[in-house]
């Protein structure tokens, strides 16, 4: 257990809420329950219509740690987030999802890590299901826990999805999720980004990653997200939500790249040409290069060849896969 002196940094836990009366208890209660001690559970109700407000002021009328707001609208989930990240009185932020819930010693895994100034984050391995302890772990990045080049991640992000979205798997410093929560993706087809939070997420680890010479891991799956009907992803629509995720995608590695190494364009076009094969199947047809890209960017993309070289044996991966 990591001491409860006052010298340790305070630390965030930060918890938005609308219409949870059925899980923000266990969540909370997973927040208090920190072998590290030297917390603040800031809560932001979003105009809850439940219960769940009630549920809030009971806990903070128990645990001088817990800080409760409440919005006298909806302001959708982004900028509820935003207000948590600015009622924040801790040096480090951990946004925990409040139908989601973390170990109790999450915290006192993930802040050696980020003690060290070039570490931009540390994230987790996570369990995602209806209950924990009988779900699937996602976001299994690297065998072992440890420090990593923030490339790494970027690359992992862009290439195979490893790594996660939702800033629920990760322990940040308060002052790069105020700067880095985008409230709007610059796009030529989508909108909404502010209604469902799929994109600004994303963009909270890579504009982070971009900052910092390296990201830290843990391997084991110390997070629980919660999958039920009610959740923002599944309510979305699959189809919705990866077309979000995709725009952030390509609009962040559009300015990653510019005017850097020539790995890093190559990275960027494999990434362009690989999603570009999944739109294809997805829609069960072939669309011109140049279209997929006039969805998503207002320039286009002059494609190297060593790029579309690189691309091939994921093609042929593709074919004999859907063969098989």
């Amino acid at each position: 257990m990591i001491s409860n002196h006052k010298s340790l940094p305070k630390i965030s836990i930060l918890i938005p809420v609308f219409n949870r009366d059925k899980y923000v208890s266990d969540c909370i209660c997973s927040a208090l329950n920190q072998t590290y001690q030297n917390i603040e559970v800031v809560i932001v109700d979003n105009a809850s219509e439940d219960g769940t407000w009630e549920i809030c002021q009971g806990y903070a009328s128990r645990d001088s740690r817990v800080r409760i707001f409440r919005n006298d609208t909806n302001i959708g989930p982004v900028l509820n987030w935003k207000r948590c990240f600015d009622e924040a009185q801790g040096l480090y932020g951990k946004v925990l999802f409040s139908d989601d819930l973390i170990s109790s010693d999450y915290l006192e895994k993930t802040l050696p890590f980020i003690q060290d100034p070039d570490v931009g984050f540390v994230f987790s391995s996570t369990e995602i299901g209806s209950f924990r302890g009988h779900g699937k772990v996602a976001c299994r990045w690297e065998r072992e826990s440890g420090i990593y080049p923030s490339a790494l991640f970027i690359e992992s992000s862009l290439l195979t999805g490893s790594v996660p979205v939702s800033p629920g798997a990760a322990l940040f410093r308060m002052v790069d999720l105020r700067q880095n929560l985008k409230l709007e993706i610059p796009s030529p087809t989508f909108s909404n980004f502010l209604e469902h939070g799929a994109g600004p997420d994303l963009l909270l680890y890579l504009l982070t990653a971009q900052n910092y010479k390296k990201v830290a891991y843990v391997c084991s799956p110390i997070s629980f997200f919660r999958a039920h009907e009610g959740s923002i992803t599944i309510s979305s629509g699959r189809a919705y939500i990866l077309d979000r995720y995709l725009q952030a995608k390509i609009w962040f590695g559009a300015q990653w790249c510019k005017n850097k190494s020539l790995q890093r364009k190559s990275t960027f076009q494999l990434f362009l040409i690989c999603e570009w094969l999944k739109i294809c199947s997805r829609e069960r047809k072939i669309i011109p290069l140049t279209e997929f890209i006039a969805k998503f960017l207002d320039h286009p993309v002059h494609m190297e060849l060593s790029a579309v070289c690189m691309a091939i044996p994921y093609l042929v991966r593709r074919l004999v896969l859907r063969i098989n």
